[in-house]
C-alpha cells in the first residue's frame, strides 16, 4: 500500500461516527450454565433492559455463554430452559460520569429442574443475583448480602430436593414405560425426555429415547420432516425471527401433535414476542458489520468490505461513515482495476510487437512497441527494441548520432563511464541536443571538482522521461539539478 492511500484510510478511520466511541465503555460478561456439575448446552439467555427484550443469546454444548452489555443501564437476564426453574440475574451498568473503559465480569448459574409440589414462584419474579459497579474498586461485582439471603431461601426449599428429584426421576420412567406399552410413543418419548433430566447420571432414559426415535423413523410418515422443521424453527428462534420460529414449530406440531418441545417454545416465543423490541439487536448488527467491513478494509479485501458496508446501510440507512467508505474503496478498486487492464493491453501490444519483429515487419512492429510504451512508458524493453528497430530501419542517422551520443539503453553509467565523461568535458554545464527518430534528446553534462554527471530528457510522442546517470527520474528533480 502507497504511502498516500494510507493515509486515506486512517483519515476514513478518523472520521468513524459517535457510536463508535460510546462502544469503548461496555461489560464483557461471559459464563456457563450447570445443573449440578455437569454442563446445560441450549440454555436461552434473554437479556431485557425497561421490561423490553433486546436479545436472545444461547448457551453452546459446554454451557458456556458471552455477551456485552452497554453501560449506564439496568439489564436484567434470564436464563430459561425446558423442564427446568428459570433464574434471573440483575446487572446494573453504571459507572463515573464519563467513565469509559472495558470491563469483564463472570459467573456460573446453576439450574435445576422444575419439580411438582416444590414451590419456585418466588424465582420467576426475584433475581437470585444483584451484580453492580463497585466505585471504591473500579470493578462489578456481586451484592454478596443480596446472594446470601436468596441462597439461604433456595437452601430451604431444597432440603429434601435430591430425594424427591429422585422419586420424580422414578415416576417418570414409569409413566414412560407404561405409555411405551400402550403405543403411545409421542407421549413416553416426553416422559423420557424429562427423566433424562431429572438423573442426568442414567443412560436408561436415552437409549429408550433413541430406540423411539429409530422406531418412529421407520413408523411415522413424516416424522424426518418433523425433525427438520425443529430443527429449522430452532435456528429461526436464534435469529429472533420469533414468528417465522413460531410458524415452523406449529408446523412441526401438524406432524407431532404431542411434541411437548414443540409446545414449549411456541409458548416461550408467546411470552417474548410483546416484549421484544428488535432496534436493539439491529444496532449490534449493524455495529458487528461495520466492525468487520473495517478489518476486512485493513486487510485490503475491498470487495468484501463493500459488502458489508452495504449489509450495515440495510439496517443504518443513509449512515455517512458506511457511503464514504464505500465510495472511497469503490475509487481504490477503479483504479487496481484500471492498473491491471492497463498492463493486459501493454502486454498485448509487446506480444504483437513481438510477432511483428519475428516476422521481420519491422515498421509495424515499431508502432507496436510505441503503444506499449503509452500504455507503460517506464518499461525498458520496449525501448531497447524501438531502437533496435531504429538502427535496422535508420542505419545511417543512428549512425552519425551513435558517434556523437551513446544511447543510455545500451550504455552502463558506471564510474568508468562518468570519468571519461569529466575527461572530455570542461567544468561546468554542457548542453547537448540529439534528434533520432521518434524522439528528441537533451544531455546536460555537469562536471564539478573532476567528477560528472549526467542527465538525459527523453522526449517522445506519447510522453518524456528523465534520467540522471542511466537511473529514472522526475521532471522536477531534473530541472532543479540542471538549473544551477
Amino acid at each position: 500500500m502507497n504511502k498516500l492511500l494510507l493515509i486515506i484510510i486512517i483519515i476514513c478511520f478518523a472520521l468513524r461516527p459517535a457510536f463508535s466511541q460510546e462502544m469503548l465503555g461496555y461489560v464483557e460478561v461471559k459464563g456457563s450454565v450447570k445443573d449440578g456439575l455437569r454442563p446445560l448446552p441450549n440454555t436461552n439467555v434473554e437479556i431485557y433492559a425497561n421490561n423490553t427484550l433486546l436479545k436472545v443469546e444461547n448457551t453452546d454444548i459446554t454451557g458456556d455463554f458471552s455477551f456485552i452489555l452497554e453501560l449506564n443501564r439496568n439489564y436484567e437476564i434470564k436464563f430459561t430452559h425446558e423442564f427446568y426453574v428459570t433464574k434471573i440475574i440483575h446487572f446494573n451498568t453504571d459507572v463515573r460520569e464519563n467513565e469509559l473503559g472495558i470491563w469483564l465480569f463472570e459467573f456460573t448459574v446453576e439450574l435445576f429442574p422444575n419439580i411438582e409440589g416444590l414451590d419456585f414462584t418466588f424465582l420467576q419474579k426475584e433475581p437470585v443475583g444483584k451484580i453492580s459497579y463497585q466505585f471504591n474498586f473500579g470493578e462489578f461485582e456481586h451484592d454478596h448480602e443480596y446472594t446470601i439471603k436468596m441462597h439461604q431461601r433456595i437452601k430451604k426449599l431444597l432440603e429434601n430436593y435430591n430425594s424427591v428429584r429422585s422419586e420424580a426421576f422414578e415416576k417418570s420412567v414409569i409413566k414412560a414405560d407404561s405409555l411405551l406399552k400402550k403405543g403411545d410413543k409421542i407421549e413416553a418419548l416426553n416422559a423420557y425426555r424429562r427423566a433424562a433430566i431429572l438423573d442426568r447420571s442414567n443412560d436408561y432414559p436415552t437409549i429408550q429415547m433413541l430406540k423411539i426415535d429409530k422406531d418412529l423413523k421407520n413408523s411415522l410418515d413424516g416424522y424426518d420432516r418433523y425433525v427438520r422443521m425443529l430443527r429449522y424453527a430452532d435456528s429461526l428462534f436464534m435469529q429472533h425471527r420469533f414468528r417465522q420460529a413460531r410458524f415452523h414449530y406449529n408446523l412441526a406440531l401438524d406432524i407431532v401433535a404431542g411434541s411437548s418441545y414443540a409446545k414449549y417454545q411456541i409458548a416461550r416465543i408467546n411470552e417474548l414476542l410483546p416484549m421484544f423490541d428488535p432496534t436493539y439487536l439491529r444496532l449490534q448488527q449493524y455495529r458487528r458489520f461495520l466492525a468487520k467491513a473495517d478489518q476486512l478494509v485493513s486487510e485490503l479485501k475491498y470487495a468484501e468490505a463493500i459488502d458489508y458496508y452495504n449489509k450495515a446501510l440495510s439496517i443504518q440507512k443513509g449512515d455517512t461513515y458506511a457511503l464514504k467508505q464505500i465510495r472511497f474503496l469503490r475509487s481504490q478498486l477503479a483504479k487496481k482495476y484500471n492498473q491491471a487492464e492497463r498492463q493486459q493491453k501493454y502486454q498485448e501490444f509487446v506480444d504483437l510487437a513481438d510477432r511483428y519483429f519475428e516476422s521481420q515487419a519491422l515498421s509495424a512492429a515499431r508502432l507496436a512497441y510505441l503503444k506499449a510504451l503509452e500504455l507503460s512508458p517506464d518499461q525498458r524493453y520496449p525501448q531497447v527494441q524501438v531502437e533496435k528497430i531504429d538502427r535496422i530501419l535508420y542505419p545511417e542517422k543512428v549512425k552519425k548520432i551513435e558517434n556523437d551520443f551513446p544511447g543510455f539503453t545500451k550504455v552502463e553509467r558506471n564510474d568508468m563511464f562518468l570519468n571519461e565523461l569529466a575527461r572530455k568535458y570542461p567544468n561546468g554545464k554542457t548542453v547537448e541536443y540529439y534528434d533520432l527518430p521518434g524522439k528528441k534528446i537533451k544531455r546536460v553534462i555537469l562536471v564539478e571538482n573532476k567528477l560528472a554527471t549526467e542527465y538525459i530528457e527523453v522526449r517522445y510522442d506519447y510522453g518524456t522521461f528523465f534520467f540522471r546517470n542511466g537511473q529514472n527520474i522526475s521532471r522536477a528533480i531534473f530541472l532543479s539539478e540542471t538549473n544551477r
